[in-house]
């Protein structure tokens, strides 16, 4: 199949990308929350790792805990958990999905009964276009007829909220240049995507190195709905320092793209061949059919399967989803597909 360089889920690969940098970490504790900084020896900032504790759960599609020794030498740690939400509506419920997220960080530390429990503070990042204050636990009891009597009962705890959406541009700039200020520059302004290009110069000086202009890029060209060619034609006239890397990596994503493009042509006339050469040939193998098409055998053997069953149209899904899924198809190519897929199913 031909590589896919679609951008899936720009915002939680950004945001998880770069709150995995201890330093991006530092400078989001001591600008949102400077009283936790104020306890934390943020030297000692140390990423772990929660695939273990939840393998068959999935809470959040971006979330990062890391864990922190208190000041004053005392050998005390906290746990805090930066957990990303980007829905296009707020989540009446993301207090439940949070609080089974700390219990779950509890837990661990409960099995591993090597030492005392640690607090896990929750952080949460919501980069969506609607306004949200998020409910806490009790408030979503509230219109529970028994809400009074059963109050006492009922977990609650707060929550560090940020909300990316509304954070002043120009509050943003007044940060230090740095690739955490880049980050939530961007992030603020996702759903206004001609400011980004507005303060593109900015966003861009906080990178440091190619891999952070990489992600940045990829970021952008995820949410700004602009292809790397446009984009790359709105840059030309821009100056700023790190402009050669920004350029030379917008150029390397548009020759991938052209490579991409000459890959699919090529993988879609392949199967054209190969559905024109089952119509002439309906006895020929797999092999030999792998062979002259120059696709695999696995891929031959599947079709082989489907065409078998005679149903035209579960054929005609499978050619389409399958086998052809982001493959662009001219009207054309369709009355081709229609017509082989027709001839097959009558064969």
């Amino acid at each position: 199949m031909p590589l896919n360089l679609n951008i899936h889920q720009p915002d939680d690969r950004f945001f998880k990308s770069a709150m995995s940098d201890p330093e991006v970490v530092k400078a989001y504790l001591q600008h949102f929350y400077p009283e936790i900084a104020g306890i934390a020896d943020l030297s000692t900032l140390q990423q772990q790792n929660t695939q273990s504790m939840r393998p068959n759960l999935k809470l959040f599609s971006a979330d990062v805990v890391y864990r922190c020794q208190l000041r004053g030498g005392s050998g005390q740690h906290f746990h805090f958990c930066l957990l990303f939400e980007h829905k296009s509506e707020p989540d009446e419920h993301v207090a439940v999905q949070i609080g089974l997220y700390i219990f779950l960080l509890l837990r661990e530390q409960v099995k591993a009964q090597n030492q005392p429990l640690e607090p896990v503070l929750p952080l949460l990042f919501y980069n969506g276009k609607a306004t949200w204050r998020p409910k806490r636990i009790r408030e979503i009891f509230k219109g529970h007829p028994g809400y009074e009597v059963l109050k006492p009962y009922l977990p609650d705890f707060r929550f560090l909220f940020e909300d990316a959406h509304r954070l002043p541009p120009e509050e943003l700039l007044k940060l230090d240049l740095s690739y955490f200020r880049s980050t939530v520059l961007s992030m603020a302004l996702r759903h206004k995507p001609d400011l980004i290009f507005e303060y593109i110069e900015v966003i861009f000086e906080g990178a440091e190195d190619s891999d952070q202009v990489l992600s940045i890029i990829t970021y952008i060209l995820g949410v700004a709905e602009r292809s790397p060619k446009r984009f790359l034609e709105e840059l030309e006239n821009t100056e700023f320092k790190t402009k050669p890397n920004v350029m030379s990596t917008l150029e390397q994503l548009l020759e991938m793209g052209r490579e991409e493009g000459l890959e699919k042509g090529i993988y879609k006339k392949s199967i054209f061949n190969l559905l024109k050469t089952a119509v002439h040939f309906p006895d020929w193998p797999a092999a030999k059919l792998s062979d002259f098409t120059e696709l695999s055998v696995e891929v031959v053997t599947t079709f082989l399967s489907v065409k078998s069953q005679g149903d035209s149209a579960a054929l005609s899904r499978y050619v389409r989803q399958d086998l052809l899924a982001n493959i662009p198809l001219s009207v054309e190519d369709e009355e081709k597909l229609d017509r082989l897929i027709g001839q097959l199913a009558d064969g």
